[in-house]
């Protein structure tokens, strides 16, 4: 499954990079991949259900030819893991170094950053992004995840 906004103008039979997602697992994935809407006009066709619309509650039955999955060298099950420890620890994180703590004071009492802490994160979020992109794209993929699976179980179980 894709959404609409994921796909060019005109993609069909064209080589794209597109993101997908298991539509059981939910699962997210880059692939380099041709599409189109007849699948006698690809090599190796499977089903790809585009979504779209404002709610993306629109569907549109399309076919896909994966070309080639790009491997990340994250490890999405230790993430996993990462993320369910953290959920049962404090959040502070303690670097124990004057240096940094006096560097970070001296932003926050200049009014860069609201807080030493606002400083610390924000700091922090933008090397890792910068660093590793695919650390936190797949950190961003699995909290959505989790979240909607958290949503769905409420949503369900109130019924």
């Amino acid at each position: 499954m894709t959404s609409e906004s994921n796909l060019p103008d005109d993609p069909e039979g064209e080589e794209i990079q597109l993101q997908v997602s298991d539509e059981r697992t939910k699962e997210i994935f880059d692939v380099r991949a041709k599409i189109d809407r007849e699948p006698e006009n690809l090599s190796d066709p499977d089903r790809l259900t585009v979504v779209k619309g404002p709610h993306e509650n629109t569907e549109e039955e399309w076919y896909i030819d994966v070309l080639e999955t790009e491997d990340d060298d994250v490890d999405r099950e230790l993430l996993e893991s990462t993320m369910a420890a953290v959920e049962e620890q404090s959040t502070v994180i303690n670097t124990r170094s004057k240096e940094v703590k006096t560097l970070l004071r001296y932003l926050a009492e200049t009014g860069e950053y609201d807080s030493v802490s606002e400083a610390s994160r924000t700091i922090m979020l933008d090397y890792l992004s910068e660093q590793y992109p695919d650390l936190v794209g797949e950190y961003i993929d699995l909290k959505v995840q989790s979240e909607r699976s958290e949503l769905a179980d409420e949503l369900y179980d109130d019924t």
